[in-house]
């Protein structure tokens, strides 16, 4: 493929960006009280060998009322500048082209008050239901001392030697909370009409362009906050035309941290928030940045061609492959590690007050660490499973200079990959399987599948050491009735090894049971490409059509023993998936004890012990958790040879701690 586009230069002010691929800040999880760390200088040097034409560093906060949380970067003192002024100087001594630019940030009523040690601040006393506080009303001298913090902060970034800032006004922050009419009711100037709402962001831009003159200022912007009673993309354009000239560029982006609508898990097709960065083009001079869901250089190129956006912004995919750009430039787009937002190393993580890593990437945040180890004995290692450990084990083993052979019993490789990817907004997942082949055949990597491996076959083989990534069996609950034919294992439903009722009870409300929900509710329903197709030539009524896309003919319920659903998930796709769950009318039931499956029913105990029959139920499927399959290990153990348990087999693991095991043992032997 040729690029057009996505590798030309283009100017902010008077500076040249090399190319339009943007990293946008992302909180890691690395500062260290506000300081700048080893892992954070190394973390940006590896992005900025990588290619990517500006970095965006933050959000670094600009006084303590704007403190997010405990390991974010401080640019609040003067203390600080050597510590910024050191990594801005590795990383452009690792690209000379490469820019760097200081994200500002304040919360505002976003803010902790156990992080800050006192009550948040904001325009108005309205409460977040975010930080689950209510701030303190900001008076003029607040207003003046945080104006000044920002004019302050972007100081400290220029002597530093940042090439740009960027006012981090997006995600429901304090910029936000002026600009919104559900956040500001002030009835001065600095409330009311649009005009005087503005006028909090206005007066810092204008005070910081005092303090820094001819610098770079950026402005991250919410397209839409999508947020009931704020701002929609209708008025953040007229925001963007009042504020654009006194600014350098606009940074689009989607909604508040509270929207009820989905801005960055699996779900969002790729490119979906784009037309907002659009409509803020086509009203203001200054280059815009689209954000949201561009993980694919395919994507941001076209994204570009059609006018959409000046240059595009790649997070979570330069956390994945800190080399996209160049690879993308050297046209080998098959090399690259696709980011498949699943969100359970990065933002996951981060809401957890951890330092962040990533499902495809388990260098990430700790490149110097955990860089690649050099052999010393090249070694023959026998591969037991092609699942997601197995096969980044393999793959790290390979890269290293091992000779690697894996053995799967299926007809393919992926292992629970090859379900997981089938449950609706689930299917990047796929891009791992793509990735591995590629992987497999570029290191030449020998593939025996359909090969169930026994002790004659590891005898045969005769490894130096062996992977054994056999996965995990289902744990089939001990309920009377659970060996009728009309009962099944969830997953069989993926694998099409289990047919779809019409009347369903599933029994477990963790990942799997939601997933198989979701799945069964939307079975039989419209396919987007049968709804624009229908539509578009007027076969069906478009709401009539609507109904059938959204929802399919299948009654599903959910019993769960705990007393909530999903308790593994992570916290940026839980909420989704069930809110999904409950827009899509799946019943759900939590604290109950399934006693009895009947030929047509299933009997339970409610939270009040409490007898309670489901009738004329034609389909149950069980999805009560995972035992370790683990039996060949001892074994082989016995054998004499170097054998280790990684991913599931060693313990039920999520894939980001399996692939993490993996790579740790293929850097390892």
């Amino acid at each position: 493929m040729k690029f057009f586009k996505l590798f030309t230069p283009f100017k902010i002010r008077n500076t040249e960006i090399s190319n339009r691929i943007i990293m946008p800040a992302m909180h890691l999880g690395l500062a260290d009280q506000g300081a700048i760390t080893d892992r954070l200088i190394d973390f940006y040097v590896e992005r900025a060998k990588g290619g990517a034409g500006m970095l965006i560093i933050g959000g670094c906060y600009v006084d303590i009322y704007g403190k997010g949380l405990p390991s974010m970067i401080a640019v609040d003192d003067d203390k600080f500048i050597s510590g910024l002024q050191e990594f801005t100087e590795a990383v452009h001594n690792a690209r000379d082209d490469v820019k760097v630019c200081c994200q500002l940030y304040h919360g505002g009523a976003y803010a902790f008050p156990q992080i800050i040690g006192k009550q948040p601040i904001a325009p108005s006393e309205v409460y977040s239901n975010f930080s689950n506080t209510t701030p303190r009303k900001m008076t003029h001298e607040d207003i003046k001392r945080e104006q000044q913090a920002f004019a302050d902060a972007a100081v400290r970034a220029q002597k530093a030697g940042f090439d740009a800032v960027e006012i981090c006004a997006n995600a429901g922050y304090l910029m936000d909370q002026f600009i919104s009419p559900k956040t500001n009711k002030r009835t001065d100037e600095y409330g009311g009409d649009l005009e005087d709402r503005l006028r909090f962001p206005k007066e810092t831009i204008e005070l910081m362009r005092m303090a820094v003159d001819d610098y770079i200022i950026g402005y991250r912007i919410s397209g839409d906050d999508f947020v009931p009673g704020s701002n929609t993309y209708k008025e953040k354009g007229v925001v963007a035309e009042e504020l654009s000239d006194l600014l350098d560029y606009f940074n689009v982006t989607g909604g508040w941290h509270e929207t009820k609508v989905p801005q960055l898990t699996m779900d969002v097709p790729e490119g979906a928030y784009t037309y907002l960065a659009e409509n803020i083009k086509r009203r203001v001079k200054i280059p815009i940045f689209s954000s949201n869901r561009i993980n694919d250089p395919i994507v941001a190129e076209e994204t570009l061609l059609a006018g959409k956006a000046d240059a595009i912004c790649m997070g979570r995919a330069l956390i994945a492959d800190p080399f996209l750009p160049q690879k993308a430039k050297d046209k080998d787009l098959h090399s690259i590690i696709h980011c498949v937002a699943c969100n359970q190393g990065c933002f996951d993580n981060v809401f957890a007050l951890k330092p962040i890593t990533c499902l495809r990437n388990a260098r990430a945040a700790d490149e110097q660490r955990r860089g690649l180890n050099p052999i010393e004995e090249k070694k023959k290692i026998m591969v037991i499973g092609a699942g997601p450990a197995g096969l980044e084990a393999a793959r790290i083993a390979a890269t290293r200079g091992h000779d690697v052979t894996i053995f799967e019993k299926e007809d393919k490789i992926g292992g629970l990959i090859n379900v997981i990817w089938i449950p609706p907004g689930r299917n990047e997942f796929k891009r791992m399987i793509d990735d591995y082949t590629y992987w497999i055949n570029k290191l030449n990597i020998d593939v025996n599948l359909n090969t169930e491996v026994t002790l004659e076959t590891v005898q045969e083989f005769n490894p130096d050491a062996v992977f054994l990534a056999t996965g995990s069996l289902p744990v089939k609950p001990k309920i009377s009735g659970i060996d009728k034919d009309h009962v099944y294992w969830a997953n069989d439903v993926f694998t099409k090894d289990a047919p779809v009722g019409r009347n369903n009870v599933i029994i477990g409300g963790g990942a799997t049971g939601i997933e198989l929900a979701i799945y069964l509710a939307e079975f039989g329903s419209l396919s987007c490409e049968e709804f624009k197709f229908l539509t578009f030539y007027d076969a069906l009524e478009t709401d009539v059509a609507l109904d059938m896309l959204y929802r399919g003919k299948n009654k599903v319920t959910l019993l769960e023993r705990l007393p909530k659903f999903g308790s593994i998930l992570g916290k940026t796709t839980k909420w989704v998936l069930l809110d999904k769950v409950d827009k899509l009318g799946v019943e759900k039931l939590a604290n109950v004890n399934v006693t009895e499956i009947g030929d047509d029913y299933v009997k339970y105990e409610d939270k009040e012990g409490v007898d309670q029959i489901i009738d004329n139920v034609d389909k149950v499927y069980y999805a009560t958790g995972v035992k370790s399959n683990d039996q060949l290990y001892k074994p082989i153990k016995k054998m004499g040879i170097d054998v280790q348990k990684i991913g599931s087999a060693r313990k039920p693991e999520t894939a980001l701690e399996a692939i993490e095991k993996g790579y740790k043992s293929g850097n390892r032997i």
